[in-house]
């Protein structure tokens, strides 16, 4: 459908998630997916599970930047690099220190950084790239429980925009997926904290939120990697610098 066989794509943090749901749906339209992951174990168990072939996987450190370009300038070229990031810990704006500010920019911004410092040289000599991100509806509101996260999240919004200024000659854009509620590991962690920072129970706290959802359900992974795999393909070459909500008509801005 989309015209990805025999692209080469890198999907990091691709073990579970919205990373897994993207590498399942970019491997199945025909790319051959590399993962990060955090374990060499668990990146080789991933990669075994994946449609198609020609797979691969490789572990490295989101706590340490470099390392993951250096992944990605060893395993590389790539035709298309998902700049996912693992999450930071909850925490509200007053808990937030110096120390876990730092570790938010570390994991969420210079790691992507890093990540797009590698790949970009192949790219642009194939006159061909996508770079495409998970952000987070805290771009619009920022989100009390997550304040490391929303802080993060905003400098890599605006470091993606420039980067489409300055890369799109070369044929390269750069877009990113807005995901609202997805059905993953993460967001139940973050409704854990929230039901117990508010002394709720998890259970109604979830009613609450479904019932603000226009479609009534959370997304799934896959939801998101049907996106990314309409972006990563020649259909969306005219679409670059921007974000792209995929939330079931939860965000209430226009």
């Amino acid at each position: 459908m989309y015209g990805l066989a025999g692209k080469r794509a890198l999907v990091l943090c691709g073990t579970r998630g919205i990373g897994l749901g993207v590498a399942r749906c970019l491997a199945g339209y025909g790319s051959s997916v590399t993962i990060s992951g955090a374990s060499e174990a668990s990146a080789a168990e991933t990669v075994r599970n994946l449609p198609g072939a020609g797979n691969s996987w490789f572990a490295c450190d989101f706590a340490k930047p470099g390392e993951v370009g250096d992944r990605v300038a060893d395993t590389g070229p790539y035709d298309i690099i998902l700049l996912n990031s693992p999450g930071s810990a909850p925490s509200t704006v007053d808990q937030l220190s110096a120390t876990a500010l730092q570790q938010s920019i570390d994991l969420m911004l210079l790691s992507i950084q890093s990540a797009v410092t590698a790949g970009l040289p192949a790219m642009r000599r194939n006159g061909w790239g996508r770079l495409i991100a998970i952000t987070s509806t805290s771009l619009s509101a920022p989100i009390s429980g997550l304040a490391a996260s929303s802080v993060a999240r905003s400098a890599v919004q605006s470091y993606l925009k420039l980067l489409a200024e300055s890369v799109g000659r070369f044929g390269i854009t750069v877009n990113h997926v807005i995901p609202g509620k997805i059905d993953t590991d993460r967001l139940r962690a973050v409704e854990a904290a929230t039901a117990e920072r508010l002394g709720a129970d998890v259970d109604s706290l979830k009613a609450a939120t479904l019932d603000t959802i226009p479609l009534g359900r959370y997304g799934t992974p896959e939801d998101i990697g049907e996106l990314v795999s309409f972006l990563a393909s020649d259909q969306a070459a005219y679409i670059t610098g921007t974000g792209i909500r995929c939330d079931g008509g939860l965000t209430r801005s226009i």
